[in-house]
């Protein structure tokens, strides 16, 4: 052995810092007793501990908190592998996004399959390369064997997560995130089990109007409805155990267990929750958990029934040692004091809230008002200018309470330290104090009042946990006024809606196909296909029939370029080629704007990666079915297709002064990188043909290639099983691609924006290529100054398949009149231009055999309008998909006094609850999906953050 060599890096280094399956939590565990005491105060005695940073964290271990040795209190040393999206503190800047966290961990259980069949085939020959020694993909060897601790940050997420699992047949547990009950059906579906925080939502702010305008239906519901969480859970069988985690304060935490019981949560769950299913989860149910002969002697005893408001635990046992339990007395420092400094004699007056205290000195009719006044539990500091008491100057005070009284030290004015003593006479009195503060403005009396009133009123409770509970006991059961719907927000559905029969009578039917316009036309839909279209048709029992007498007809209108309903980050923008993330795992079903477009008609988004990178990542289609979950909106059986991206975005040439380091920097440099991925590949691809050319018994003793999650998408596009969709302006540019494609033996399926389109228009249509382009943006950065509002007009006349996009949350809601456009710059005819936003984005999408025309056969995708849809006096009536109608303008109608109504019935709940603590569970709503563009790269997320 040699102390020579100390290497500078661990050897378990994988893709990224913070995948470390080879990290032990109890390796670098440090055991204080006084971090325990907070713990064993609220009556637990073993916990599970785990890093909370990185993706892969390693393994936690499971410690009792009783005195001791941490030799003897270690009840587990290695318990569950831990891993998250959240990627922590890592300085890496990859991933960037939840779709590159995904990517991450989907390559790194790759590598990890690998890295076992490299190192059984090294064995069986050795004479080989040696493979690398990585101890962090070793460490993982054997996760498909073990429980996985899962943490995600909603529901979403967790079925997300749930997904991983299933596609590497792993076992998760999950962190839950208390919105399980807003997809209780599909969580339950999955059968997992979950570590469930019990940190509830603190009341929304809706004291005035324009606090309401800031507080959503969403919000609203998730407040009253967060309780009954665990009752959900219990009511569908999901197996849970309680966690302090996310509790800012640990004394919520049995407020919050009793709150969950008061609204549904039996208490033989709740015991569970905290007893036998945490011990089991923590490897522990052999020794703990439960009252057995045999087992640890840690337990609880209380003066009553722990579920029951004002009961007290009185001491903890671990490990057969009690904990005495001693309560807390809360200190008040409010009051009257006789305030003696050198011999004179002040009135110290104290008041406001007791967090917020506030008070002034008194001599005779003088008065000085305190300044900056701090309490903080018995400690004291303040300080005061004396000069209309006769002192000349300020003087500071600092001290602490020792019984009702108050001792310290002051600062004089002349920089002397000399000690001061003050004699409680009296207690706070709410009454006195508007009428006793100092001159202050008129928001601060009212809210001096306020705190006053509050304070009395906990005055006369008793105390402050007293008051913290004060509506607990009310009623046996929590009622529950909010709607649940899907999603739990504002226009989401009851229930999804049902296929219909239906038969729409005497419409002008734009039918985007060979057929044209047709006038005075029926249409009959069954089992979600056009089965029928003609005059005079007739509908048989159980179909319903629409008279579009005046009305018309279109195929759901296809956005090509969208960037709605994804979460947490629309761009990996920390590499410049990415092709290996995937929006298809980030679809958020639960973006309003699904509705929004829905109600401008259309039916179908590709939903791209940003235009951040050159190679960007993989898009995915959705039907926009509102009310479903991610996967059931995916479009099934679809080719897949990936985002390109070319010109300013690329090369960061408008991110600003902090972008100068990631390659390429120029346009010849985004050209050489996209060059070099697919020769990349090329190698990649004949590494395997050399590997599966082997026989059965070679391949066994050789070391495999290595899966590349990224050039296996590149492999796919040059073997045209992937298509791209490339974010272009510049004629140059598109050149560029389309000879790059030739050259490696594919071809580029659509130039999306493309507003120099019109010049190489002759050139796009013999490479094959389609475009999708603006109707009338242009000058909004220097690329796109040639632009002109002819563009599809003229690409048309080319013979190249051209479609309008809206590449806007906002745009995307009026593509029929963004197709309009056509008519009246390009003198297109209305057939032509109405195919702008429908058959032709399906021929891009490779989907125009069954949508995108009203053809019989094809899917019942179609929008009723109530005049031109070219014009902009059109109105969606409504819009079906698969033969389900999604929306109804009548019914949205409806949807707003309703809506209306709850609202308002929750804000007067809201008015009269009162909230304990309103910091302690800031954060925790669901927030408003965000709305994105093509070039956002800062949407720093991290669970609870």
């Amino acid at each position: 052995w040699s102390e020579e060599f100390k290497p500078h890096k661990k050897a378990d280094i994988a893709l990224n810092n913070y995948i470390e399956g080879s990290f032990d939590e109890i390796d670098d565990a440090i055991y204080f007793q006084d971090s325990a005491k907070y713990l064993i105060k609220e009556g637990f005695a073993i916990v599970q501990s785990v890093r909370k940073d990185g993706i892969f964290r390693g393994r936690g271990f499971t410690v009792s908190l009783g005195t001791g040795l941490p030799n003897d209190l270690t009840l587990n040393p290695a318990t569950h592998h831990f891993v998250s999206f959240d990627k922590g503190a890592s300085n890496q800047s990859y991933p960037s996004s939840l779709m590159g966290s995904i990517a991450l961990i989907r390559q790194t259980l790759i590598d990890v399959d690998w890295y076992a069949r490299a190192q059984s085939a090294f064995a069986l020959n050795p004479k080989q390369e040696t493979p690398e020694f990585n101890n962090s993909l070793a460490s993982l060897e054997n996760i498909s064997k073990e429980k996985i601790i899962f943490e995600s940050d909603d529901e979403l997420s967790l079925l997300r997560a749930n997904k991983i699992a299933v596609e590497f047949k792993l076992s998760f547990i999950h962190v839950g995130s208390g919105y399980e009950y807003a997809r209780i059906n599909e969580i339950k579906a999955t059968g997992v089990e979950l570590i469930l925080p019990i940190n509830f939502p603190k009341t929304p702010e809706v004291k005035t109007i324009e606090d309401e305008l800031d507080v959503s239906l969403g919000e609203l519901r998730h407040w009253e409805s967060a309780p009954a969480n665990p009752a959900a859970l219990e009511k569908n069988g999901i197996r849970f155990a309680f966690t302090t985690h996310g509790l800012k304060k640990k004394s919520q935490f049995w407020k919050n267990v009793r709150s969950a019981i008061k609204h549904g949560l039996s208490e033989k769950t709740a015991l569970a929750a905290l007893t036998t299913v945490p011990a089991d989860i923590s490897q522990v149910s052999e020794m703990a958990g439960s009252l057995e002969s045999g087992k640890i002697a840690s337990f609880v005893v209380c003066d009553g029934n722990v579920f029951t408001k004002d009961i007290k635990i009185l001491s903890v046992w671990i490990s057969g040692e009690e904990n005495e339990v001693e309560e807390t007395q809360e200190i008040d420092h409010r009051g009257g004091f006789a305030l003696t400094l050198q011999g004179r004699e002040f009135e110290l007056k104290l008041s406001g809230k007791k967090d917020k205290v506030k008070g002034s000195l008194k001599s005779g009719e003088n008065k000085a008002k305190l300044e900056n006044l701090k309490v903080d539990d018995d400690l004291i500091s303040f300080s005061a200018d004396l000069k209309e008491l006769g002192v000349d100057g300020v003087a500071r005070f600092s001290g602490r309470q020792v019984g009702e009284n108050l001792v310290g030290y002051c600062g004089l004015p002349n920089g002397e330290s000399v000690e001061w003593n003050a004699r409680k006479k009296s207690d706070y009195d709410p009454d006195e104090d508007s009428a006793d503060d100092v001159e202050e403005n008129d928001d601060e009396e009212k809210e001096g009042a306020e705190g006053s009133k509050e304070e009395g009123d906990a005055k006369k409770g008793s105390d402050d946990s007293a008051d913290d509970e004060s509506d607990d006991d009310e009623s046996d059961d929590e009622v529950i006024i909010a709607n649940l719907t899907y999603p739990n927000i504002a226009y989401g559905l009851s229930e999804v809606p049902s296929r219909e029969d239906v038969l729409i009578k005497n419409a002008t039917v734009w039918t985007s196909d060979e057929s044209g316009i047709l006038k005075k036309t029926d249409v009959l839909v069954t089992r979600g296909k056009f089965a029928k279209i003609g005059k005079g048709l007739s509908a048989s029992s159980g179909v319903r029939v629409i008279d579009a007498m005046g009305k018309h007809l279109t195929a759901g209108i296809i956005d090509e370029h969208s960037h709605i309903a994804i979460s947490k980050g629309v761009n990996e923008g920390s590499e410049a080629v990415t092709a290996e993330v995937r929006i298809g795992d980030v679809v958020n079903s639960d973006d309003i704007s699904i509705y929004r477009v829905l109600a401008g008609g259309v039916t179908i988004s590709q939903l791209l990666h940003g235009s951040a990178n050159p190679i960007g990542g993989q898009a995915q289609v959705i039907k926009l079915r509102w009310g479903s979950t991610p996967e059931e909106m995916k479009y099934k059986d679809i080719d897949p297709t990936i985002k390109f991206a070319l010109g300013e975005n690329v090369k960061q040439s408008n991110w600003g002064d902090n972008y100068t380091v990631r390659y390429p920097q120029t346009r010849m440099g985004v050209e050489t990188i996209m060059k070099d991925g697919f020769r990349a590949a090329r190698e990649y691809e004949e590494s395997f043909a050399k590997y599966d050319a082997k026989s059965s018994r070679d391949r066994n003793r050789t070391i495999p290639p290595r899966r590349d999650l990224e050039l296996d998408a590149l492999s796919d596009i040059m073997n045209s099983r992937m298509f791209i969709h490339c974010h272009s302006y510049h004629q140059s540019e598109i050149l560029m691609l389309m000879r790059l494609a030739e050259e490696f033996g594919f071809h580029i399926q659509t130039f999306t924006h493309i507003l120099e389109g019109y010049k190489v228009a002759g050139e796009m249509a013999k490479h094959g290529a389609t475009a999708s382009t603006f109707a009338d943006w242009w000058a909004y950065k220097f690329e796109v100054y040639d632009a002109i509002p002819y563009n599809s007009a003229l690409m048309t006349e080319k013979g190249v398949i051209s479609s309008i996009n809206s590449d806007s949350y906002e745009t995307a809601r009026r593509l029929n009149q963004e197709a309009g456009k056509g008519v009246m710059y390009g003198d297109m005819s209305w057939e032509e231009a109405i195919k702008l936003a429908t058959i032709n984005p399906a021929i891009q999408l490779r989907i125009e055999d069954r949508v995108g025309s009203i053809t019989v056969g094809k899917d019942a995708d179609f929008v009723i309008w109530s005049d031109n849809p070219l014009s902009v006096y059109a109105v969606v009536e409504q819009t079906w998909i698969d033969g389900k109608k999604y929306f109804d303008l009548e019914n949205d109608s409806k949807m707003r006094l309703a809506i209306k109504k709850e609202k308002s019935a929750l804000i007067q709940k809201a008015l009269a609850s009162k909230d304990s603590d309103e910091e302690e569970a800031k954060g925790l709503y669901t927030k408003a999906a965000r709305e994105w563009h093509c070039d956002d790269i800062d949407d720093v997320w991290r669970m609870g953050r």
